[in-house]
């Protein structure tokens, strides 16, 4: 997964350099590379509890 962020991370670069930073294909680029970070770290970082599954701190 590293390895296609990166390499994701690369093509949104040359398409900036090419292209401009807003042009239209940069931004795809760039939505496709946070889609890519987003799915990674929903995989790789833990979960941790709601609010509502925490215990209460201020006695009742």
């Amino acid at each position: 997964m590293i390895m296609l962020i990166e390499k994701k991370r690369q093509q949104m670069i040359e398409l900036a350099l090419t292209y401009g930073f807003t042009a239209k294909e940069t931004i795809q680029c760039s939505q496709e590379l946070d889609e890519l970070i987003n799915e990674y770290v929903k995989h790789t970082l833990p979960v941790f509890p709601t609010q509502e599954h925490l215990p209460s701190l201020v006695p009742q």
